[in-house]
């Protein structure tokens, strides 16, 4: 598998931003906007040689669902463009989350986001997207939320049933629908679950974490940085390697010391399991952010 991640360091040109994915180990990037074309063509060439794939480009927190019909229309024109980009940069994949059913806003919890009505709906609008951009390397996924479709395996399992579009595919993010104290104590055997069910179609996942104070008054799982806490990585990394066509992995909410710390992390973890990340050859040793006067990287002796 290929692992990624934010940059943090500041770069000039694509030939110095390359090289710092190199030094961290990451054989996958989140894509970035390129408007010129001619630079963009640049942009492309530049990870393609240097065998870091392109592996997310985002269309989040755009509201498929929206119940004005002329901002839902709209919502729908921006998603297919930055499909659109992504396939033309050959992005693994391009990610939209599910839709709330409001106007003009997105992203709230809501009973009716759950519906079955919001379920077809869903199918209708991605299959309407598919269809007219008609994607040849890029697949279009789905966030996975707890207060947005998909939120479990199962419900992923019957949007790509009913979807039936091979420009259709799963992003998996387990933290993101773990939002019971069952889920989160028994997060490996959950984990099993997702890819039990949702493993061939599979092309992109992220990497953080969760963790869950022993004593509250109500249930409050927090998110944090990749190490921080308590996911089986154990068990999602066996599971990702076991898949034909292993998905990106892709670190992200944290800041720059989170990310040195996760780093290690990770690659422990990865070594434990005599599993070895594609393209992290020239990975380097990473100083703490804190004692490093802004340069991670150790120097050469």
């Amino acid at each position: 598998m290929r692992l990624g991640g934010p940059i943090f360091q500041k770069f000039n040109c694509f030939e110095e931003e390359v090289a710092l994915h190199k030094k961290l180990g990451f054989g996958a990037a989140y894509c970035n906007f390129i408007k010129d074309p001619v630079k963009r063509k640049e942009y492309k060439l530049a990870f393609e040689e240097a065998d870091i794939v392109l592996a997310e480009f985002g269309a989040y927190g755009i509201n498929i669902l929206d119940t004005n019909p002329i901002l839902r229309q709209k919502n729908i024109d921006e998603i297919c463009r930055r499909l659109e980009y992504s396939d033309s940069l050959g992005v693994h994949c391009c990610v939209i989350h599910g839709g709330s059913v409001e106007t003009g806003d997105w992203g709230n919890a809501n009973p009716l986001n759950m519906s079955e009505k919001s379920f077809s709906e869903t199918v209708t609008m991605v299959q309407n997207i598919v269809d007219r951009v008609k994607p040849e390397t890029t697949k279009l996924v789905m966030e996975t939320e707890s207060y947005l479709l998909p939120d479990s395996p199962e419900i992923y399992a019957r949007l790509i049933e009913a979807i039936d579009r091979t420009g259709f595919a799963v992003h998996l993010d387990p933290v993101n629908i773990i939002a019971s104290p069952r889920r989160f104590y028994g997060n490996s055997q959950f984990i099993k679950r997702c890819f039990a069910l949702l493993g061939p179609w599979i092309v992109s996942c992220h990497a953080k974490d969760l963790n869950m104070p022993p004593k509250h008054p109500t249930v409050q799982i927090n998110e944090t940085y990749i190490g921080d806490g308590i996911l089986d990585y154990d068990t999602y990394l066996k599971e990702i390697d076991k898949l034909s066509v292993p998905p990106t992995l892709m670190i992200e909410h944290l800041n720059e010391s989170q990310l040195v710390k996760g780093l290690r992390f990770i690659f422990k973890k990865a070594e434990e399991a005599n599993i070895v990340f594609e393209s992290s050859e020239q990975r380097e040793e990473l100083l703490d952010v804190e004692e490093s006067n802004g340069e991670w990287f150790a120097p050469h002796l």
